[in-house]
């Protein structure tokens, strides 16, 4: 199987682009830091890094998706239109409930490790 280096680079940049333009992208990134640290300093197990970690890749999956949603909304017109605006609440939704149950994810795993 070859790999396409123009799709890779592609995907990249979208990350870039993410990162740059977005500011949620921003706190998240903040967070997955702070979370990767956490865990380290930690030391949890195995399927806790498991858990962190599909926890971490919804929420940036989530944003992409919601970052996508908006981008294509805005190419398609600038005006007001309801259907756009509903897709776009419903991705930003998406990201909300990620964000929320990954932070319930961090919470089972840090709290009693941080709490005496």
């Amino acid at each position: 199987m070859k790999l396409c280096w123009s799709s890779f680079q592609c995907a990249l940049a979208g990350i870039v682009h993410l990162t740059k333009t977005q500011c949620h992208a921003r706190w998240h990134l903040l967070s997955t830091v702070i979370v990767i640290g956490l865990g380290f300093r930690l030391r949890v197990s195995i399927g806790e890094w498991l858990a962190l970690l599909v926890a971490m890749a919804l929420v940036w999956t989530a944003e992409a998706f919601n970052t996508a949603i908006e981008l294509l909304g805005d190419a398609i017109t600038k005006e007001i239109n309801p259907l756009i605006g509903r897709a776009k609440d419903v991705a930003a939704g998406a990201v909300l409930l990620a964000a929320v149950f990954a932070a319930i994810i961090g919470g089972i795993i840090f709290l009693p490790k941080l709490l005496p």
